[in-house]
């Protein structure tokens, strides 16, 4: 879609893009009813954010938006599906409910087939579980983390690789979650 020419607009004139308004109107595209406009806003955003943070007061990311990404996550692409999941993991939620929201909302994708889907929601998992204080509530999401991440071990050499680097983290950084595995 046309989100993505935005992106490579920016690598040219990064000042042209802003001043055509084209960082709001990317931002209301992430509104879209399409899930692939969406998924392409949201490749578009990152990709101009990487090289320009400051943009980021041009694109506000509130809690109507990030509803609207975890609706267009069950339908779009798989590069969709990681590019969104990455965004939501540079969101900070309201509160604790938002936060157990959102977990809930992410956590069928610890069942996806591709092993990167997989992982962005591992730590966007990894990152909301931080601000939970319902320790029932993080100890079933870490129950959940377990199988995919012990799955991933099953695939190809290079994805172990990148799967044990990452469970290496995730150890460390919450030693019982492989405890029943």
């Amino acid at each position: 879609t046309a989100a993505v020419c935005v992106a490579k607009l920016h690598d040219i004139s990064a000042a042209r893009v802003e001043d055509q308004g084209f960082l709001e109107t990317l931002g209301e595209l992430l509104c879209d009813g399409n899930p692939m406009v969406v998924a392409n806003a949201v490749a578009a955003i990152t990709e101009i954010l990487d090289t320009n943070p400051s943009a980021a007061t041009q694109v506000k990311i509130d809690t109507p938006t990030v509803n609207k990404l975890l609706t267009a996550l069950n339908e779009c692409t798989e590069w969709g599906q990681i590019f969104i999941l990455d965004s939501l993991n540079n969101y900070n939620p309201r509160d604790e409910k938002e936060s157990i929201s959102i977990c809930e909302r992410i956590t069928p994708r610890l069942a996806h087939a591709n092993a990167a889907v997989v992982l962005s929601a591992v730590k966007v998992l990894m990152k909301l579980m931080e601000r939970i204080q319902n320790t029932e509530f993080v100890q079933i999401l870490q129950k959940k983390l377990a199988p995919p991440l012990v799955t991933l071990l099953s695939a190809e050499s290079e994805i172990q690789y990148v799967a044990l680097r990452n469970i290496n983290l995730i150890v460390q950084k919450r030693p019982d979650i492989l405890k029943h595995e």
